[in-house]
Formats: C-alpha cells, structure tokens, sequence
C-alpha cells in the first residue's frame, strides 16, 4: 500500500502561464505513431525501448486501473524523473500525489483514451514540493494495451523536470495546478 504523501504547501493562488505543445512532445508522438499497432492502440508486445532511445530519461509508463484510489500506478519512470522527485515511482499510485480534494477524480479523464476515439493527451501542469518550489511541466501521453492479460497501459514523457539547480529533490511534492489538458488525434478522431 503506497504512504500518502504530504501535501505540498501551497502559494497564493497563481494562474500558470499558457503553455504550448512544445517539439519535444511533438517527436514523442511520431516515435509513437511509428510502433506497429493493429488498429489505434499498440499492443505492449510490439513496443520496443530503444525505438523511444531519445526519451528513455524521461519516460513512464502507467497502468490504469479504473479504480479511483489505484487509478494510475506507476510501472516505471525514467531516470530525470525520479532525480526530479527524489522517489522511485514504481508501485505507487498517481493518485497519493495529488491534493485530497481531487484524489477521487484524478486521471479519470484518460478513459477516453481507451474509448469509442481512442486519443492521447497532453498535458500543462505544476509539480508543487513540500519546500514551496514549483516546477511547471509538460506530459505528452498515449494508450498501449497489454492484450495478452488486458492491461491498459499509458505511455508517456515528462518534460520541465529538474530545469533549476535551486531545488533539491527531497521525495514529497503534489501534481496540481492543470493548466491545460487537450487530448491529441492519433486518426480516431477526438473524443466528443
């Protein structure tokens, strides 16, 4: 069972500023697109690491459940990420990094990743730490199946981690601040 963490003190309320899918998030996508599929989604079975070489440090990859509490458990993160957060991600769940008030409805809309139009995501958010520093990121995130056992997997790299030598990771921190979240057409159209 994953400890929760600590919330991270929060600042005044600030807006984040407007952010853009930037082109790293962009090659991400076409290294994705390039990974044999039947369909819109790969199959886990036909991905392979060293076609995504130039995002491996800041890759993960999440399962998702469906459950509220265990909706996205972390399978793996790369290297940036976990120097970034101070933790080695595998096992927990997403939602004990997020603020109370939202652990219920945290991820849920990545179902339509897997729905009627499958689709990826990308997302502007803030990484608040427990010692008040904010770090705005960018994860650009897309649907792979395990088909063999069933598993929804979510595929993803993280960008904006570590980018100040100011902070010192220490392991507690909350995703929050969404700033921006538009899901991406990988050819079924978007989700209506």
């Amino acid at each position: 069972m994953a400890v929760r963490i600590e919330a991270a003190r929060r600042e005044e309320t600030k807006s984040c500023p407007p952010r853009k899918r930037s082109a790293r998030s962009l090659a991400f996508q076409q290294a994705w697109a390039a990974i044999p599929k039947q369909g819109f989604i790969p199959d886990k079975s036909d991905f392979r690491p060293e076609s995504l070489a130039p995002f491996l440090n800041d890759i993960y990859l999440v399962e998702f459940t469906g459950e509220a509490e265990r909706r996205l458990v972390f399978r793996l993160a790369g290297q940036t990420i976990r120097d970034a957060l101070g933790i080695d991600l595998r096992g927990l769940s997403y939602a004990d990094f997020v603020p109370e008030e939202h652990r219920f409805h945290a991820g849920k809309s990545m179902e339509l990743m897997f729905g009627p139009h499958p689709c990826g995501r990308w997302i502007g958010k803030d990484i608040a730490h427990l010692d008040g520093y904010r770090e705005p990121v960018e994860l650009t995130q897309f649907p792979m199946l395990d088909r063999a056992s069933g598993t929804r997997l979510i595929l993803g790299i993280a960008e904006g981690f570590g980018m100040s030598d100011r902070h010192e990771a220490a392991g507690k921190f909350c995703f929050e601040c969404r700033e921006a979240e538009r899901f991406i057409d990988i050819g079924a159209g978007l989700p209506g």
